[in-house]
């Protein structure tokens, strides 16, 4: 579906809660976030280039607003559109994957970069460990055993993701766990994200990840933003806001 902008409306806006990604046909956009409660310009895109493709991925809100600077035509690709065109048409989505991949090779440089300017950082929290594994996830009242089919599931292979079961007939190419949780909010925002977040263990110490999830993911009282090492042997899991219904334990063994 293509559909045209007149200059200076707002295409996608910071904050919204959308899954679709937009590729310009023509004109040029204008893409900027409000940081200190200022505006600032971070790049203008033009033909045949790509904005809003990590929401395909992740269900987090939209982290810029992009604004038409000229009449500008966008033709609009939603996640069952590309789970779609994966099948009858991949050629089509070339530009998206490769956007994709070029913001894996992004992140992961960044990580690289932080590493090598903080070494410290990993290594202040390291010997927290107070136990060699596996871990358990224990539902803690009734809507979590609900989402997660049972009261405990055991923890042994590494990284583990989890996230917001599939429902019947759906099929999302982007969908990629390893535990499945039911979530009964029936419409977005989701508490639980399609992928939320994963366990994983790195040397001596365990840690959980979110993977881009819409409301966030809460350890131990406090919100995950990117990673944070597991120093208790029972730590409590928040699977998104804080008042979520879905609240469960990670007991190292």
């Amino acid at each position: 579906m293509s559909i045209t902008y007149k200059k200076g409306e707002v295409i996608i806006q910071q904050g919204s809660h959308e899954t679709c990604a937009y590729i310009i046909e023509s004109g040029r956009v204008e893409v900027s976030c409000m940081v200190n409660e200022k505006k600032t310009v971070l790049a203008t895109l033009g033909q045949k280039q790509l904005v809003g493709e990590m929401s395909l991925m992740e269900d987090k809100p939209r982290s810029v607003t992009v604004t038409a600077i000229e009449d500008t035509r966008v033709s609009i690709i939603d996640r069952k559109q590309f789970n779609k065109l994966l099948t009858e048409n991949p050629r089509k989505l070339f530009p998206i994957i490769k956007a994709l991949f070029e913001r894996l090779r992004t992140a992961n440089k960044d990580i690289v970069l932080m590493e090598r300017v903080d070494p410290q950082k990993k290594k202040a929290k390291q010997g927290n460990i107070v136990g060699k594994g596996p871990i358990v996830l224990t539902a803690v009242n009734e809507s979590s055993i609900k989402a997660l089919g049972s009261v405990t599931v055991g923890i042994a292979d590494f990284p583990c993701k989890i996230g917001r079961s599939i429902t019947i007939g759906e099929d999302d190419v982007f969908a990629d766990n390893d535990i499945s949780l039911e979530d009964s909010t029936g419409k977005p925002p989701y508490n639980i994200s399609s992928n939320h977040f994963l366990i994983d263990r790195v040397d001596e110490d365990f840690i959980v990840i979110d993977r881009g999830s819409s409301l966030g993911t809460i350890v131990n009282g406090t919100k995950v933003e990117g990673s944070c090492i597991l120093d208790e042997k029972v730590n409590k899991l928040v699977v998104g806001a804080q008042d979520s219904p879905y609240v469960f334990t990670l007991e190292i063994k």
